[in-house]
């Protein structure tokens, strides 16, 4: 058994209250922030669409084995509310959810 689980926590939420200066950057950067380019990055990526309404952030967390998902979850959520700190982003209605990649299953085709 590994020392450590690897986590994929997806956070979704909405912007809020974003004035036309903002509006106008996010929708400028648009296309970097593609769905279709998003990644799990330890710093989280934030992706969005025109609408500007809904968002979300995936983030990888890595830690100890004998830590609960729960707190993988926490920890993705305070390095999405960082990353949106940071780009001053307002935001309401956070959730997430997070995926262990050691217990996933593959199947594998037979042959």
């Amino acid at each position: 058994m590994s020392d450590v689980r690897t986590y994929r926590v997806i956070v979704r939420g909405e912007f809020q209250g974003l004035d036309e200066q903002l509006r106008a950057k996010l929708l400028a950067e648009l296309d970097a922030h593609d769905l279709l380019l998003a990644t799990y990055r330890p710093e989280g990526f934030l992706s969005y669409d025109a609408d500007l309404r809904p968002f979300s952030i995936r983030c990888q967390v890595v830690q100890p084995a004998d830590r609960s998902d729960q707190d993988a979850i926490d920890t993705g959520l305070l390095t999405a509310l960082q990353l949106l700190d940071d780009a001053g982003l307002r935001h309401h209605r956070l959730r997430a959810t997070a995926t262990c990649l050691e217990d996933v299953k593959i199947n594998r085709r037979r042959k």
